[in-house]
């Protein structure tokens, strides 16, 4: 009769320990892969015979003076989406003034803070080669 070897033997255990003294920042699903061993087992390996906790890098991006000018031009469009929605329009002429208004009291400091955000965004699309634009914005 032949059994099965463990997965939660020395040699794994020793792998996974060595895999994360080489990268520590690799995740257990990129782990398991490369080791051959189901990710469950490697989250037991790490948990149980490691005693270490296993968790999601939450990367977050620092905030740059681009950063403001995208909180800018948003802060300004979701303005412009609060004018309007608690707006009742009887007539398309109303809708038109409305919207008229609304024109008219765009800034040019606004405009110029929009036409940046266009700028930098195509700046980046042409850097990443054409890449899709929504993972820009």
């Amino acid at each position: 009769m032949s059994y099965a070897k463990p997965v939660r033997c020395g040699e794994n255990i020793e792998a996974v320990l060595m895999s994360v003294e080489a990268t520590p920042k690799k995740s257990v699903r990129r782990r398991s892969a490369e080791l051959g061993v189901s990710q469950s087992s490697v989250h037991r390996i790490l948990r149980h015979d490691l005693k270490m906790k296993p968790y999601h890098i939450s990367v977050h991006q620092g905030l740059t003076p681009e950063n403001a000018l995208q909180r800018r031009t948003m802060c300004a469009w979701f303005l412009r989406q609060d004018q309007m929605s608690g707006e009742q329009f009887q007539t398309l002429n109303d809708l038109k003034s409305l919207v008229e208004r609304l024109i008219r009291a765009v800034t040019p400091e606004q405009c110029e803070d929009t036409i940046q955000h266009f700028l930098l965004r195509m700046r980046r699309c042409v850097q990443r080669d054409g890449g899709h634009i929504e993972q820009l914005l």
